[in-house]
C-alpha cells in the first residue's frame, strides 16, 4: 500500500513540473510575440498599410470622378467610357453579343474592362 501512495506523489510531481514547464513556455513565447509586435519597424509597417489603402482610395476616386469625365470630352473619344469591353470568353447564352458589362457578367462572360 506504502508503494501506492508513493507512486501517486511521484506521478503528482510529474504532472506539476509538467504544467510548470508549458506555464514557463507560454510566458517565454508571450514575451518574446510582445517584443516582436512592439518593435518600431513593425509599427511602422502598420502605418505604412494604413497610409497605403488610404492614398489607393483617393487616386482611384480622384482618377474616377475627375480625370476621367474630363478626358470624356475630348471630342475624338466616345463619351461612355465606363461602358468599353471586350469580351474574352463568351458566356453560355450569347445571341448576339453584349450591350453592357453588366449584362455580359450577368450571362457568364469572361470581361476585360478596359472603360
Amino acid at each position: 500500500m506504502s508503494n501506492m501512495i508513493h507512486t501517486l506523489d511521484e506521478s503528482s510531481e510529474a504532472l506539476l513540473r509538467v504544467g510548470q514547464d508549458a506555464q514557463r513556455r507560454v510566458a517565454r513565447f508571450w514575451d518574446g510575440f510582445a517584443n516582436f509586435a512592439l518593435r518600431d519597424n513593425v509599427l511602422e509597417v502598420a502605418v505604412g498599410l494604413i497610409v497605403a489603402a488610404a492614398f489607393t482610395k483617393v487616386v482611384t476616386s480622384f482618377v474616377k470622378d475627375i480625370i476621367m469625365p474630363v478626358i470624356s470630352l475630348l471630342p475624338f473619344i466616345n463619351h461612355n467610357l465606363e461602358e468599353k469591353f471586350s469580351v474574352l470568353k463568351p458566356g453560355p447564352n450569347i445571341s448576339e453579343g453584349y450591350n453592357t458589362v453588366a449584362q455580359a457578367l450577368n450571362d457568364g462572360a469572361v470581361v476585360l474592362a478596359w472603360g
